[in-house]
Order: C-alpha cells, then structure tokens, then sequence
C-alpha cells in the first residue's frame, strides 16, 4: 500500500523516536552493566543512620613514628635460696598469686638441720642455768669473805660467755627454720610462670634459677626516639598507639633525661592498660617532633581501620559518604590532623562508618 507524503514523514518520525528510545534504553543497560557492585548495593540499600563531627581548624604537630614494645614492670627469674634437689617445679602457664608456692626444693637435710639447731640452742640454755646459780653462789661466799674475788670474776665471765654462745645458737636455729621456709620458693608478686629453668630431681645450689615469672598486671610501653624529639615530650601528655588493630592514646610516664652515647636515643616509657596488651607485642607510637601548627583536625574515631587501610568518611552536599584515605600528619589527644583530603567545616562521620560502601546514602542522627 502506498502512503502519501504527510504519512511517509509521520512514519520516519515515529520511527527514529523508537529507534533513540531503544539507545538510550541500551545505553542505561550498559551504564548498570558495568557499575561496580558497592555502588549498585549503595544505591539499593537505604540510608544509614550516622554521627558526624565537623572538621576544625586546631593547633597540630607533625609526628614521627616510632617503635615500641609492651613490657611488664616485673619480669624476673626466681632462684633457689637454699640447696637440694628440685621435688616440684609449676607447669608452664600457671598463674600464681603473690606469696603462692611455684617451686619446691627437698627439705630432707634441711629438717635435719633444723633439730640440730634447736638441740644445740636447748642444750646451751640448760648449761645457762648452772652457770647462773654458779654466780649466786660466789656471789654470796664473796660477800661474807669465803671466796675470792676472782673467783667470782671467772663465773660471771664464764656466764657471760655462754650467753654471746646462746644468741649465735639461736641465729643459727633461726636460720634453720628461715631454710626450711625458703624450700618452698614463692612467688614475689602476681603473674605467669612463662618458662621453667630447672627440671624436676636436678640439684640446686644457692642461686639457681628456677623459673621465669612475669606479672601481667603492671605493664609499660618502653621506645627509643631521638633526642631531637624530647623538647616536646611532657610527662603526662597523650600520644598515640598503634598495635596494627586498634589506636589507644596513651600517657607519657616518663622520658629518661640519659642518653645512649652510641646511638644518641632516650628511653621513653608510657602507661598502658594491663588488659589490653601482650607482654613483648611491637607497636607503633606517633610522637610530636615539632611546634605545633595550626591545621584542620577531625576526632581521633572517624579513623577506620580495615583490612590495613586508614581511611574516613565525610558527608557530601547529597547526603552520602564520600571515602577519604587517612594518611595521619599530626596526632594531639584525641584529635589528628590528616595530609588531605578535608576542609574546615566538612561533615565527617564518626559512628556508623564501620559498614558504610563508598556512595551509600546517610541520615545524621
């Protein structure tokens, strides 16, 4: 059937409509195709409920890093005071209380020594007994002049004597009984009997190390840094700590006013919670090495770190978390300033970030 001119031109129009229709429907398709999955679950997931803080300028310093390790302020190898064989000896592991038996050495010979002690202290209180009445009497045939003088002199010398032997009798009965006590080796203080030096039936003289015991209750960080560093370190000041999972700050206890004269390094030492540490972990320690300088902070928790990244999130101006990767130029309290990335008065997000995608709707709570 032919069509006239009027009908030809409606046809070639409706045509093309139809024909860039189905381009533009293709192109959409091709568009959605090739999107990354996080944006197409950011798109379909609704959105996340979140707090922020607004980014500030604050009076920062540039840091250096350092490495420390987590030490116990009691870490000590427990020796025998006495000889003998070793009769028991605490498993590797065994957490002990301050006072608590953790080795034992055979007190066979160190009974014996005790009642010998005591028979010989005993024996030499008796002999005292007569050489007291020996000196009241030449006391009283002195006084109606049927002794001599001297011979009075003798017995209370003699008296006197027996009295210094006494008292050396009873230190060494004390000494004795102190020995047969330290068979039982004790702990000094509280902590984990981490390794055994001596084994079970080995002979022990004074001074044998018996195990190693560490108190995990009482532990430090303990770093070298560079004595160019220690004009902004103050005690009590908070610096950052990395164990490679989780930032804590952590006070300056002490800096070591002493240097080694190879290395040119001080000690510096923080206080660290007992329940959060390994004895022997290595971290990482930012430390201030500079005047502090004005720059734009965020709080110390906007800062995620996953899979071994550090990075944030802002808000944009459409209500989704823009991803910030967090190279950390300065850190002061809970406060750290980053090399770029964010302005002053940007929206970062500090809960709720932990499950956000890169994209993905928010609301602030």
């Amino acid at each position: 059937m032919l069509l006239n001119k009027p009908e030809r031109v409606s046809t070639m129009i409706a045509y093309r409509k139809t024909k860039a229709a189905s381009v533009v429907a293709t192109s959409f398709l091709l568009a959605i195709w090739h999107m990354p999955l996080s944006a197409m679950q950011a798109m379909q997931q609704p959105p996340a409920q979140v707090e922020v803080a607004v980014a500030e300028k604050r009076m920062m310093a540039a840091t250096m890093v350092a490495t420390g390790t987590v030490i116990s302020l009691n870490d000590s190898r427990i020796a025998t005071e006495v000889e003998g064989p070793l009769a028991w000896i605490a498993p590797v592991g065994t957490t002990v209380k301050s006072g608590e038996v953790i080795a034992k050495i055979d007190d066979r010979l160190l009974l014996i020594a005790e009642r010998q002690a005591k028979a010989t202290l005993n024996g030499l209180k008796a002999t005292l007994v007569y050489r007291e009445q020996d000196v009241n009497r030449y006391e009283r045939l002195a006084a109606q002049d049927n002794a001599s003088k001297a011979r009075l002199e003798e017995a209370t010398a003699s008296r006197d004597l027996l009295k210094e032997d006494i008292a050396n009798a009873a230190a060494m009965y004390d000494k004795a009984v102190g020995d047969l006590e330290r068979a039982q080796i004790k702990a000094p203080f509280p902590g984990h009997v981490v390794a055994r030096i001596a084994n079970k039936g080995e002979y022990q003289t004074v001074g044998s190390e018996l195990v190693r015991l560490v108190d995990t209750s009482e532990v430090e960080v303990t770093m070298p840094v560079p004595i160019s560093v220690t004009p902004y370190l103050k005690t009590g000041d908070m610096v950052a700590v990395d164990d490679g999972q989780t930032i804590r700050m952590l006070p300056i206890r002490t800096v070591v006013p002493v240097s080694d004269m190879v290395s040119r390094m001080v000690e510096v030492r923080l206080t660290a919670e007992p329940e959060a540490w390994v004895i022997g972990a290595p971290v990482k320690v930012s430390l201030p090495k500079n005047t502090p300088v004005e720059a734009v902070a965020i709080p110390r928790d906007a800062v995620i770190l996953k899979d071994g990244q550090r990075y944030i999130y802002k808000v944009s101006d459409a209500m989704t978390a823009t991803r910030v990767n967090a190279t950390i130029q300065a850190v002061v309290g809970n406060w750290v300033s980053l090399e770029s990335g964010i302005v002053a008065g940007d929206k970062i997000i500090i809960r709720g970030g932990e499950r956000l995608m890169p994209g993905q709707s928010v609301a602030i709570n």
